[in-house]
């Protein structure tokens, strides 16, 4: 058993060589690679998911995301620490395994990075297996600037669901959404669904590029790959990371809340919010600058003025435009911009009793 145990453990080891290296390498790859058949492949991998050192993802070839030992590390203990009275043999097994894993895997991953302050990925698989071990290794607060379109669906739902997975670990997240992207069908629905997990969502009418800040140790922001690859860099220099959480901060600061419904700013925002609502529903509906200022009671200038500042927080590009991506966004939803009670606040009166 014991002799059978330590050839499993050397298959293992060859394949996190090569699965540190290249998040787009197959099982056919590796086997062709090392002259294996699929006995040792399977080998191979039971070990390494068994230490957590290979987590099961859509979005590399392999199907499965490489780990650092950091990572893995942290997930057995806290897995091991939250079942110690009921499973003592699986604790046994645990620190086996954590033996196993200081001896013969840490090793490669610290000479990946040992010395350094920070590594070029290179490729969609490599880059998506270093978000997903970034976040594995998140504890307290992860920091997101968002600002692209065109991302393909399948890496949006993968983002989304590693985004879930740390929001349920109770990890904070604060995340700034480019305003056009959030309005879009295809980004919308995900902005909701992670307000709606926990996270604290923004949106800006300009970002700098994307970025990522994790606990203040560690920072992904994009970088220029060789032949036209999309390329990221890891940061550890904490004086880097510190310049890119600044930067997201700088950038929070600026952006617009999100209100309950989606909307600009929050239903707490007072009246000039709900002005603006109601402008966006009397736009919707066609009517021109003289028209929606007879209707609010409002100079034409200001309501130049309050199309304008949609036009910016919304990233259109015209009138009609703004009513689209409002639409789109949810800002259009019923009980949104009721001109009535706009009207009549703004007029002073009282709503009608009854």
């Amino acid at each position: 058993m014991g002799k059978v145990a330590t050839v499993d453990q050397k298959l293992a080891r060859q394949l996190y060589v090569i699965a540190v290296q290249d998040a787009s390498w197959t099982p056919a790859t590796v086997c062709r690679r090392l002259g294996w058949g699929s006995d040792e492949y399977v080998a191979a991998v039971q070990v390494l998911s068994e230490l957590g050192l290979l987590v099961r993802t859509t979005a590399t070839p392999s199907g499965w995301a490489c780990m650092s030992s950091e990572s893995a590390l942290g997930h057995l203990l806290a897995a091991d620490a939250s079942r110690v009275d009921a499973l003592i043999e699986q604790s046994t097994r645990t620190r086996d395994a954590l033996v196993r894993m200081l001896t013969d895997f840490a090793p490669i991953h610290a000479q990946r990075v040992s010395g350094t302050q920070a590594v070029l990925v290179e490729g969609t698989a490599n880059i998506a297996a270093a978000l997903e071990d970034a976040a594995q290794q998140a504890r307290d607060e992860v920091l997101t600037l968002r600002p692209g379109r065109g991302v393909p669906q399948h890496l949006l739902e993968d983002g989304l669901a590693r985004d879930l997975r740390v929001l349920r670990r109770g990890v904070a997240m604060r995340a700034v959404y480019l305003t056009s992207s959030a309005a879009t069908p295809e980004i919308g629905p995900h902005v909701r669904e992670l307000r709606r997990a926990g996270g604290q969502v923004r949106t800006a009418v300009t970002l700098p590029h994307w970025m990522i800040v994790i606990d203040r140790h560690l920072a992904v922001v994009p970088a220029t790959g060789t032949e036209g690859q999309s390329a990221a860099v890891v940061v550890y220099d904490p004086s880097l990371v510190e310049v890119f959480r600044v930067q997201f901060e700088h950038a929070w600061t600026e952006a617009a809340g999100f209100g309950r419904s989606d909307g600009p700013g929050d239903e707490s925002d007072g009246l000039t919010d709900r002005r603006h609502r109601a402008v966006l529903r009397l736009l919707a509906e066609g009517l021109t600058d003289e028209a929606v200022g007879r209707r609010l009671g409002v100079s034409d200038r200001t309501v130049r003025r309050m199309v304008g500042e949609l036009t910016t927080r919304l990233g259109a590009t015209s009138r009609f435009q703004v009513a689209v991506l409002a639409e789109r966004a949810d800002w259009l939803s019923p009980g949104t911009g009721d001109i009535e009670q706009y009207v009549r606040e703004d007029s002073g009166e009282q709503a009608p009793e009854g």
